[in-house]
């Protein structure tokens, strides 16, 4: 039972550890997507007014999930979940 525990508990710190930040994110969307994700990103931050980098993020500790808008002109689009320094897209149509 108790290496159960450890074995939880260090898989927690190990995800905790890695989980991406926004740097990293716009890093991967610029490598994934080229200029069109930059200039994407560029152009939700001059249309969100919540936030000045146009991205949002809830962190989670052991995961993130990215999105853009909500909170001004755009409509709150999920982008990605992050966990263990890896990204996954949000395709639109998991969403309903």
């Amino acid at each position: 039972m108790r290496l159960i525990l450890f074995l939880l508990i260090s898989l927690t710190v190990v995800l905790a550890f890695t989980n991406p930040n926004e740097a990293e994110f716009r890093t991967y969307m610029q490598q994934k997507h080229g200029i069109a994700g930059a200039l994407s990103l560029k152009v939700a931050a001059i249309f969100s007014a919540g936030t000045s980098t146009g991205v949002s993020r809830d962190n989670y500790i052991i995961c993130s999930r990215y999105y853009i808008g909500g909170d001004g002109i755009l409509p709150r689009t999920d982008l990605a979940w992050a966990v263990a320094g890896k990204f996954f897209d949000i395709d639109e149509g998991d969403e309903k």
